[in-house]
């Protein structure tokens, strides 16, 4: 009939069934597979929250103190440039 020694008449034996998890490990898986499925969101939210000015509509006003930053920090350099290395030569084009 069949060429293996398979028997369906076996006794009910269950594999592994048996085994008490403590309730610190089952916490612990918990948090594990929460902070698995929160990771690869987590940057996107903290960048979101560090830079909320952007977000909420009022990006012309952070533009604004960008480009107030850039000249204040541009025009700074330019002095201190002058102090160093003296002013800047002119030449007369026109001969």
């Amino acid at each position: 009939m069949s060429e293996t020694e398979f028997n369906f008449n076996r006794p009910y034996k269950p594999f592994g069934m048996n085994i008490m998890v403590p309730e610190r490990t089952l916490k612990q898986a918990g948090e594990t597979l929460e902070n698995i499925v929160k990771a690869p969101a987590a940057p996107l939210f903290e960048f979101l929250e560090k830079n909320h000015e952007v977000f909420n509509g009022d990006v012309a006003f952070e533009i604004n103190k960008t480009e107030a930053q850039n000249f204040t920090i541009g025009s700074m350099m330019r002095l201190e440039d002058e102090k160093v290395n003296g002013q800047p030569p002119k030449f007369d084009m026109h001969f």
